[in-house]
């Protein structure tokens, strides 16, 4: 695994790097810490959705009045506008999943193996 501080790779086992000294949180705290951070992110994505549709929110109504005279040309650029805006966020939301995935994938593998040692004494 890797340490938490310094991020050298420590045995799976540790509770304290070899390296930095620092304490290794448990998989409770870790996965309390992914936990968090799944919060977060989900928070600040949808944050970015919301100001990113506010420009949006706008073109639409003021496209309103103007239905009778082209509703598909009004759309058109808003929504692509909107696909626009909001691309970044899936970036950052993919790039956040990813990282929650492997801390949450570090912390069973962990915490499975520290029960088989278990089982085995």
């Amino acid at each position: 695994m890797e340490c938490a501080n310094c991020h050298r790779q420590i045995p799976d086992h540790s509770d304290f790097c070899s390296f930095c000294g620092m304490r290794q949180p448990s998989v409770g705290e870790e996965l309390t810490r992914a936990g968090r951070e799944v919060f977060e992110a989900t928070a600040a994505v949808f944050n970015r959705v919301v100001e990113a549709a506010k420009p949006v929110a706008k073109d639409v109504a003021k496209g309103a009045g103007d239905v009778a005279r082209g509703t598909a040309t009004a759309v058109k650029p808003a929504a692509g506008k909107a696909a626009k805006a909001v691309e970044p966020a899936v970036r950052e939301t993919k790039k956040v999943a990813k990282s929650v995935a492997r801390k949450a994938a570090r912390a069973t593998t962990s915490a499975a193996r520290k029960v088989k040692r278990a089982a085995k004494k």
